[in-house]
């Protein structure tokens, strides 16, 4: 690299780096406002003095700040005086047309050059409004929000006092109630002190005062000839009753959803305790039924959270490793008509002429059809079945053959009939359907709950995130866990597990070893249908001579990478085949309509 380019890439980086330290410094503050003090005075002629100190604490660097305050109905904003304490600052303010905004840069320095970092600073306004008060035939009422939906963060505190000319006669709503945290009548002013007001909400007062404090002839209020004051207190008294009935239904959604939680132990202690079997042994060196792999498979297969009475592809693999043992498959060593391949070069499986296919079961006669698609002259190459499977197309008719291998498993042996004398699925069946059911529930209460304040709100909230987990948790459950055996099934399950332990346990096979090499070779297709193989062949090694071994075809296509080349192809098959774009399987305001409020942020 020549020292041209070299700079230039040097520059380059540096150009990007600092890019990215801009972004992350752009990034790295932030801001709050831990309080606000607003005091509005009522006047005579309908018009209201507002002076508001709003307390910021900044984080990083600033230029200033804003507030938007929202115009309607010809009122009008004048006289506006703007003051700050921990910083120098230069007010502009910005007609937009419904609403004026105040922005307000804050400097450090009194040159007004350097934006503030890092501090806490009070923006102080004062400001008069007109035809705010609205003059009705009973009453005034003044509608205020104290709090807009427009700030950009949370108010983590409101200190309110409202200065009527006389508090006799008045009365007062705080919506909505539950972000008051004290409010009493001083005097004549009533003081408010709120709860944190979040971002995106609001919290208004409401008053309804007596005519006879103000001027007959208030050149500044909003005159509306008709009445208000039983209108105003029906509409605040349906509000209140909206917000008890919302608190109590969330209430009780709360109790009956913490309640079902309890659904899946009640299922579980009704229907998932198994029966109690007189069978005491502590492992099984025989064999104990002469059930087809495949069907030992589908009962006592590997992993707890496996169905039971649903094959899978330990058992496809041992109904192969079946057909070895039984010699309607062989091992081809030597194929004569494939030169240049040796054993050590390729695996080959040959169909036994001399059997006759008629006598297997329709499953075991699917595995062998499938197999001698890939026969050329006779001979099946394992390699060109992993190659094969490899393609979406033979991939997925390897599927179709798996699934046929299942279903014919299933309709011989574990018809429902068949398997309920096995197994009883009754409480798996009740624990998916509360699951089901609890995820329903659970979603449309959160949907409703998530942005509700109602305290009650946060109560059902938490209940519908526990209900749904548990409902999760139901609908993942392995079918164990809520169904139970029977007493037929139990013994049958404990004794297919005994003597997996057996087969697993050297120091067993040691004492009690096999009495010929065909025992050996029937372990070890047991074996794969529960998925301990691996662990007969070790023991095979340790126990039997190498003579004997060598005439084992089942010990010699494991020895030789047989078993994990077909399980991996066969794995890769189903892999494939449901993989890839598409797939193939499947007058008078109402609560809220108060003045003013708006909002404001920084920047």
């Amino acid at each position: 690299m020549d020292k041209k380019n070299f700079i230039i890439r040097t520059v380059l980086i540096s150009l990007i780096l600092i890019s990215f330290s801009g972004l992350a410094f752009a990034e790295d503050r932030s801001y709050s406002i831990p309080s606000l003090d607003m005091d509005l005075f009522l006047q005579n002629d309908g018009s209201i003095h507002v002076k508001e100190t709003i307390h910021y604490s900044f984080s990083g660097t600033y230029n200033g700040v804003y507030r938007d305050i929202p115009l309607k109905n010809g009122q009008i904003l004048q006289n506006l005086k703007v003051s700050t304490n921990g910083a120098y600052s230069s007010p502009e303010i910005i007609d937009q047309g419904t609403s004026k905004r105040i922005k307000i840069y804050l400097y450090s320095d009194a040159a007004k050059t350097t934006p503030i970092t890092s501090k806490d600073v009070d923006v102080t306004l004062e400001y008069d409004l007109s035809h705010v008060l609205r003059f009705y035939n009973d009453i005034v009422e003044l509608q205020y929000k104290l709090v807009g939906e427009n700030w950009d963060v949370d108010i983590g505190q409101l200190n309110a006092r409202i200065h009527a000319p006389s508090s006799d006669g008045v009365k007062y709503w705080l919506n909505p109630p539950y972000y008051a945290k004290n409010s009493s009548w001083q005097g004549n002013t009533l003081e408010v002190t709120s709860k944190t007001v979040p971002s995106g909400d609001y919290f208004e007062v409401r008053m309804a005062l007596p005519k006879g404090q103000f001027s007959s002839n208030p050149t500044n209020g909003t005159i509306l000839n008709q009445d208000a004051l039983n209108q105003i207190e029906q509409i605040q008294n349906n509000y209140q009753n909206q917000l008890n009935f919302k608190g109590t239904l969330y209430s009780i959604l709360a109790l009956l959803m913490l309640l079902g939680i309890f659904i899946p132990v009640i299922i579980y202690f009704r229907y998932g305790r198994e029966p109690k079997i007189d069978y005491q042994a502590e492992y099984e060196r025989d064999i104990p039924t002469d059930d087809p792999p495949a069907l030992v498979n589908a009962i006592c297969g590997p992993g707890f959270s496996k169905k039971i009475g649903e094959p899978d592809m330990d058992g496809f693999k041992a109904t192969i490793m079946d057909l070895i043992d039984r010699k309607y498959l062989l091992i081809e060593k030597e194929p004569s008509s494939q030169e240049g391949y040796g054993f050590d070069d390729s695996l080959f499986l040959k169909v036994n002429p001399g059997k006759d296919k008629s006598t297997l079961k329709g499953f075991e006669q699917d595995v062998l059809n499938f197999l001698e698609e890939f026969a050329d002259e006779g001979l099946i190459s394992l390699d060109q079945i992993s190659a094969d499977l490899s393609n979406r197309e033979t991939a997925k008719s390897f599927r179709e053959t798996y699934m046929d291998w299942r279903a014919g498993i299933k309709d011989e042996y574990l018809t429902d009939d068949q398997l309920g004398k096995i197994f009883n699925k009754k409480g798996d069946t009740y624990l998916k359907i509360f699951g089901i059911v609890g995820i329903v529930v659970a979603g449309i209460v959160f949907f409703f709950t998530i942005t509700d304040p109602l305290p009650a709100a946060s109560y059902a909230l938490v209940a519908s995130i526990v209900l749904g987990l548990v409902s999760i948790i139901s609908l993942l459950l392995p079918q164990k866990v809520g169904g139970q055996w029977t007493t037929y099934g139990e013994e049958y399950d404990a004794k297919w597990h005994n003597f997996k332990k057996y087969i697993q346990d050297f120091s067993l096979i040691k004492e009690y070893p096999p009495e010929s090499v065909a025992i050996w070779n029937k372990y070890l297709v047991y074996a794969t249908a529960l998925g301990a193989a691996e662990a007969v062949k070790k023991a095979m090694e340790l126990y039997l001579p190498s003579d004997q071994l060598e005439g084992s075809d089942i010990y010699l296509f494991h020895y030789y990478g047989g078993y994990a080349l077909l399980s991996s192809s066969l794995d890769t098959g189903i892999t494939t085949a449901t993989s890839g774009s598409g797939g193939d399987f499947g007058g008078v305001g109402d609560i809220g309509g108060g003045d003013i409020g708006g909002g404001g942020g920084a920047f």
